[in-house]
């Protein structure tokens, strides 16, 4: 499906069975692939000449399907850990599958593998939008971890003002269901060729740290922040400089005169920035970087804090909720790069 040769959809297959979408409009140009969980594994600003996503590069996609939470823009439902992988609502007692063995917790939940179906495919204007589905019910194996059937959507509109996405997801089933959601987002650093990293800063709209214990679970303590994150609210934190794996509160800023809530990744020397808007809803983000050393950071915005369901305190400060029967969430993120002036 085409439409001109500055707004398109194009089938792509990859690594001989993936079949995939890339689409472009406004400059910008990007690439789902549906059946790793409908991840938009590459997006680039070809005006710029920038690379913003971090995209696999392994020739058979092994390494992409074992984490794929570390390329492009995954959707963790639930985001990061679960203590012991249980909690419990007023309904029910949960007990999800230890997959992070050595600090018993469950971690960056069931469906950034999942197989999504596209539902939608339209160019109108100058801008294109991918719609893709998932739907969960009794037939899926972590449905018994998991008993209640859901459909999210993902909806990303491309256009001269980047990437909007999205994300939905409605309770199909008849008791109140968990909902925590988070987007494990890994950006390249740097994402101009001719730059190093050391002439990238991050800049992140967060408020107060969570403490974290030696299983990297909240404390439900929070810490002020230090004389260095304080950095990020203004001048900003070089990613790569040094490991990096915290959890913050986002609270919006003023940025450019404007009210700001999310992060912005500056290249110093090219004058130019990727900025993630990221939506009201979402209310935590963690900042991590894979120990600094392979040209990526992930700034990853949540609904709700590590470990939520568990932690003792008011579900305002947590973000954990539960859907309703038949309710529907949605919330919006933005990608999009601007010149620095």
């Amino acid at each position: 499906m085409t439409d001109n040769k500055n707004t398109w959809i194009k089938e792509e297959i990859l690594r001989g069975e993936y079949k995939c979408l890339r689409f472009a409009a406004g400059g910008y140009e990007a690439l789902i692939i549906p059946d790793i969980g409908a991840n938009i594994i590459e997006l680039k600003d070809n005006t710029r000449e920038i690379s913003i996503l971090r995209t696999p590069q392994d020739k058979d996609f092994k390494i992409f399907e074992t984490v794929p939470q570390v390329y492009g823009l995954p959707l963790l439902f639930p985001p990061n850990r679960i203590e012991d992988g249980t909690f419990r609502t007023e309904s029910r007692q949960y007990k999800f599958p230890i997959n992070e063995p050595n600090r018993n917790n469950y971690i960056h939940g069931f469906i950034k593998n999942e197989k999504w179906s596209i539902t939608k495919k339209e160019i109108l204007n100058d801008e294109v939008s991918i719609e893709a589905t998932f739907n969960f019910d009794e037939n899926h194996d972590f449905y018994k971890y998991f008993p209640h059937k859901f459909k999210f959507k993902l909806l990303y509109k491309l256009s001269k003002e980047g990437l909007t996405q999205a994300v939905s997801v409605a309770n199909l089933s008849d008791e109140e269901m968990p909902m925590a959601i988070g987007f494990h987002t890994a950006f390249n650093v740097p994402f101009c060729s001719e730059s190093k990293a050391e002439d990238y800063r991050v800049i992140a709209s967060i408020d107060k740290r969570w403490e974290q214990n030696d299983r990297l679970l909240p404390t439900g303590k929070f810490l002020e922040l230090s004389a260095y994150e304080k950095e990020y609210l203004d001048k900003g934190i070089a990613p790569l400089e040094k490991p990096i794996e915290k959890h913050y509160s986002l609270k919006p800023i003023k940025f450019n005169g404007n009210d700001f809530k999310g992060a912005i990744i500056e290249d110093r020397l090219k004058k130019v920035r990727v900025v993630y808007n990221m939506g009201e809803k979402y209310n935590h983000i963690v900042i991590w970087n894979d120990n600094g050393d392979k040209n990526y950071v992930c700034l990853e915005p949540q609904t709700s804090a590590i470990n939520s369901p568990n932690l003792k305190l008011d579900k305002s400060i947590t973000g954990f909720r539960t859907l309703m029967p038949k309710e529907e969430w949605l919330e919006i993120c933005k990608i999009f790069v601007e010149d620095v002036k």
